[in-house]
């Protein structure tokens, strides 16, 4: 295994780098572009293939490499993120009703509940550990289409989405290693080889490709379903509470940010599915940050609460340690919204200062 967890990722990072160029001629061709508007920085239309592209080097390089019966426990999770993907390439060309998205995602999390990957136990977080079986099949849903969104609003400026999804490859390897999964390990290592490819596309200034509804919800779904399976997979020897805490570290940043959206939303009187700029990456760069900065930061901070979540978590245990990382979150989203708000009046009364310099 030694040679392929090397091996993998570079043969996936160099299908990606090589065929994002044809699949960019292929998007102007068909319309699978993202268009230039109101709410956009960028000027011409930007193909829409970064999440395609790691689909295909990802799935290549995978079945290539590794005997089919290594795969078979994995199957319903490649049918699910096969589905989800190709609804994601229909929408990023056609924008679907965010009703018929939703209705697809929770078909696939049921899905994936039948093949029997769902959350059984929460490892002693808050003092609970096996959960009733409706308990077990709500979570699951809950989780699996909550995740996949969470992760599919974090792509909202460019290296962010990709960025995140790197660490969190990153984390379930060292997690799937730490339980002797080997095949996990190679495919998130090789999901992080096909992604840092895509992350030289995106951040670039000639030949850029997004990466898509295509991109953010597969990858969204994967790292949902895999992180229960990695609950599911511990055994005496390992400490379920560390597992667990990785997994929800992964997804503490999109998935506290998007409920603390949705919440900002309601409590406006509006859809949460209402598009704004009151994402995490909107309050980072209404502090001045440029794009690349304001993603780097963010990963940063995801990096930050997983190194402080872990010290912390040897002196307090799972429950306290998680809820320390809530409160991180919280306090520098909490400041980033003041940052923003007092931005907002100062522009009010710049606004006004002008319009009474005019009437004198």
């Amino acid at each position: 295994m030694n040679t392929q967890i090397l091996l993998l990722p570079i043969i996936s990072f160099l299908f990606t780098l090589f065929n994002i160029p044809g699949l960019r001629i292929i998007a102007h061709y068909i319309g699978l572009v993202d268009k230039p508007n109101h709410r956009k920085v960028h000027l011409n239309p930007i193909p829409l293939v970064g999440g395609v592209s790691i689909f295909i080097s990802t799935l290549l390089t995978i079945f290539m490499t590794m005997a089919p019966s290594d795969l078979k426990s994995y199957y319903s999770m490649f049918i699910g993120t096969s589905i989800l993907h190709v609804m994601g390439v229909i929408d990023d060309r056609f924008d679907l009703r965010a009703s018929i998205k939703l209705i697809i995602q929770i078909l696939l999390a049921h899905y994936i509940f039948t093949q029997g990957i769902k959350i059984e136990s929460l490892h002693g977080l808050f003092g609970i550990y096996e959960l009733p079986v409706l308990i077990q099949y709500l979570l699951t849903i809950i989780i699996i289409t909550g995740v996949v969104n969470a992760f599919n609003l974090m792509d909202g400026i460019d290296g962010l989405a990709a960025g995140l999804s790197i660490v969190s490859f990153i984390m379930f390897a060292i997690l799937s290693y730490i339980l002797g999964n080997e095949i996990f390990v190679l495919i998130f290592t090789t999901l992080s080889g096909a992604t840092m490819a895509f992350l030289f596309y995106n951040l670039g200034k000639n030949r850029k490709v997004f990466m898509g509804d295509a991109g953010s919800l597969m990858i969204g779904f994967i790292l949902a379903v895999s992180g229960i399976k990695l609950l599911q997979s511990g055994n005496d020897g390992v400490s379920m509470s560390q597992i667990m805490l990785g997994v929800i570290f992964v997804f503490i940043i999109p998935v506290f940010d998007a409920l603390r959206v949705f919440r900002k939303r309601i409590k406006s009187g509006k859809s949460p599915f209402t598009a704004d700029r009151s994402h995490l990456h909107h309050l980072f760069l209404s502090t001045g940050l440029k794009h690349k900065k304001a993603a780097a930061m963010i990963i940063l901070l995801m990096i930050a609460i997983i190194v402080i979540g872990y010290i912390s978590f040897s002196f307090v245990g799972l429950t306290i340690s998680f809820v320390l990382s809530i409160l991180i979150f919280m306090s520098i989203s909490y400041g980033l919204q003041l940052n923003d708000q007092i931005n907002h009046w100062k522009k009010k009364i710049k606004d006004l200062e002008k319009e009474n310099n005019k009437m004198k």
